[in-house]
């Protein structure tokens, strides 16, 4: 189980805070590079007590709500392992929740609602859930990926709140509770390896011969490449068949310095040569993502530490976009 705060921990102040000069100018640069994490600025200008315990308690009260929902979601779909996925985090949120009580009474803020500082709350912390809550790709392992993920969120949100705080008091106790995001995060990067190594596909005959992240890179810049060229092809049909939300969603995720790749285009609009189906065409668009899923599955088959992280990253990217391709072909 998580480990989470207790009363006599409540005032220790992170390692952060106890860092030499060099550790704390390393450390300025991993919050910021976690603050890049939330696409808006929460435009708080000055962290008191009481904002702090409100927020910290309606992160938590959050996550409860979009667990139970996503839990509930799934076992109405039937989906009963990716539903047993959401119920295992949404105990350890419960249990979170009642941490944070805990402490707001050690820094004596009991009483603060968490409804009164809801809308203070990025929308980085549910979006993610938003986009993928329909798809059915939301396998185990890609709910504990988003997890992951929203927890670092949370934790670039801390930062930012550490940042803004009136004092040296709060900044600590605001740092502390982004401590506690990460060893969440930690515990959910534990519990996602599982699930994927629960969920993974038999080895293939023939599998991805990458051993090194370099090789990795290698790979994804192919595949990237053919990814690009097939959705240019794409695009001009999508906006000819009139589906210009589908053509913009494409087009925004080409990257400007990839080149075309005839061979890429030509076998990702194969299979829907003389249809302007819309749908038929967003499948078309989402098959060279699955060969780069298939790819990067079998690296991680095969990996562990470090290349299994940077490919089990790429992956969740990867589902990312497969994702919004199959919500929008349910709203073209």
């Amino acid at each position: 189980m998580r480990r989470t705060l207790t009363d006599n921990e409540s005032r220790e102040p992170l390692a952060l805070a106890q860092n030499t000069p060099n550790q704390r100018r390393v450390s300025a640069r991993e919050h910021a590079r976690r603050r890049s994490l939330l696409r808006e600025d929460p435009d708080i200008d000055v962290v008191d007590m009481p904002t702090l315990v409100g927020i910290a308690k309606a992160i938590e009260d959050e996550a409860v709500r979009r667990y139970r929902f996503l839990a509930e979601l799934m076992e109405s779909r039937g989906e009963t392992s990716t539903a047993a996925a959401f119920r295992v985090m949404l105990e350890e949120e419960q249990s979170h929740v009642q941490a944070v009580d805990r402490w707001a009474a050690s820094v004596g803020e009991p009483d603060i609602a968490a409804e009164d500082f809801e809308w203070q709350l990025p929308a980085d912390l549910s979006t993610s859930w938003d986009k993928v809550a329909g798809s059915a790709l939301l396998t185990p392992y890609r709910a504990f990926a988003l997890a992951v993920e929203n927890e670092e969120r949370a934790f670039s949100f801390y930062a930012y709140l550490a940042a803004h705080a009136e004092n040296e008091e709060i900044r600590a106790e605001a740092e502390k509770l982004g401590g506690e995001e990460l060893r969440h995060a930690a515990l959910l990067r534990k519990w996602r390896r599982r699930a994927y190594h629960r969920e993974r596909r038999p080895a293939r005959s023939e599998p991805a011969d990458i051993d090194s992240i370099e090789e990795l890179r290698d790979a994804l810049a192919q595949h990237e490449a053919v990814i690009a060229a097939a959705h240019r092809a794409l695009v001009p049909r999508l906006r000819h068949a009139g589906d210009h939300a589908s053509a913009e969603l494409l087009e925004r995720a080409i990257p400007a310095a990839t080149s075309p790749s005839p061979v890429g285009a030509s076998q990702a609009t194969a299979t829907s040569a003389g249809t302007e189906d819309p749908r038929h065409l967003l499948v078309d668009a989402q098959k060279p993502l699955e060969s780069l899923a298939d790819m990067l599955e079998t690296v991680m088959a095969n990996a562990d530490g470090e290349l299994f992280e940077e490919a089990a990253a790429a992956m969740g990217r990867v589902v990312e976009r497969i994702s919004q391709i199959s919500l929008q072909m349910r709203h073209p």
